[in-house]
């Protein structure tokens, strides 16, 4: 980033400072990548992250936080031309289209489904669940790629293995949601497939009453266990670079002992969001510093 403007580089830290204080799963694996990189992916995390407090804020109606996402996509828009933004996220994001060359017009539809998202989601099945969540997941994780490839560092997919790509980010989203089960349920929102419930009557039920019950616990050991199965995807880093490798990787074990967290936390599930052990994510990310500090090497 310029180092010759303070306000530019304000807004990164910003960026920086919101990844690590909101998200330290997520800050930490970008610490796993080279330094060069970070700041354009803290833009990312933040970017994505404000425009869903924007949507998600239930001090305003329904109309008015889908009027803030609005004018929030706009403002962006108008901004990327003159590469600044009196906003200091979109500012950062905005240079970092520039400095990197990327085309956040991908975005759009990504960033519309937030707006559609205030006014509140249901899905019958999977089918429908899958198609929300990689319409919003796919195109972040997309520029995500292109800042590697634009490093030196391609991230291509094979054809062979889109599709386990694709079921990857469907556990990272079902991850997201048992986790944030607490906070989503406060705000009458059950973001979970009707086919997954019926599975186990009387869970919607006792979920709306925020009651842990059977029904309630044998649908998050389902999930959970839907959720392991789609995140352990071993073909997806072969032949990758050894740098992404190892972030992936090491992102698929936070993961996985986020969905332990899950499974041991039992009624408290419904009241706050479980977290691992910091010596489980010691024993995690310790190795994988290694590893990336050898693979960038």
């Amino acid at each position: 980033m310029n180092g010759d403007d303070p306000v530019l580089r304000a807004a990164y830290r910003l960026c920086r400072r919101r990844t690590k204080d909101q998200d330290p799963a997520e800050y930490a694996l970008i610490q796993l990548v080279p330094a060069a990189l970070r700041p354009a992916l803290h833009a990312l995390w933040a970017a994505a992250n404000a425009l869903d407090d924007l949507g998600d804020d239930r001090t305003a109606p329904a109309a008015e936080r889908a009027a803030r996402v609005e004018a929030w996509i706009t403002a962006l828009h108008r901004e990327l031309p003159t590469g600044s933004s009196p906003d200091p996220v979109r500012h950062a994001l905005v240079d970092t289209a520039n400095r990197w060359r990327l085309d956040l017009s991908e975005l759009r539809d990504a960033m519309a489904q937030v707006q559609d998202d205030t006014r509140g989601r249901r899905f019958a099945d999977w089918a429908e669940w899958r198609a929300w969540g990689r319409d919003n997941l796919l195109p972040w994780f997309g520029q995500v790629r292109t800042v590697f490839d634009r490093a030196g560092v391609p991230v291509a997919l094979r054809l062979d293995t889109r599709e386990a790509y694709e079921e990857f980010l469907d556990g990272v989203r079902l991850t997201d949601i048992l986790t944030d089960l607490a906070a989503d349920l406060a705000q009458g929102d059950l973001l979970l497939p009707a086919e997954a419930l019926d599975l186990h009557p009387g869970s919607a039920a006792d979920l709306a009453q925020r009651r842990w019950s059977p029904a309630v616990a044998a649908l998050v050991k389902h999930l959970t266990g839907l959720a392991r199965q789609w995140v352990t995807q071993e073909s997806l880093t072969r032949g990758m670079h050894p740098g992404p490798a190892t972030v992936l990787d090491t992102m698929a074990a936070l993961l996985h002992a986020q969905l332990d967290a899950v499974d041991a936390a039992g009624p408290a599930l419904l009241r706050s969001p479980p977290r691992p052990a910091l010596g489980t994510r010691v024993r995690i990310l310790a190795p994988a510093r290694a590893r990336a500090a050898l693979a960038w090497s």
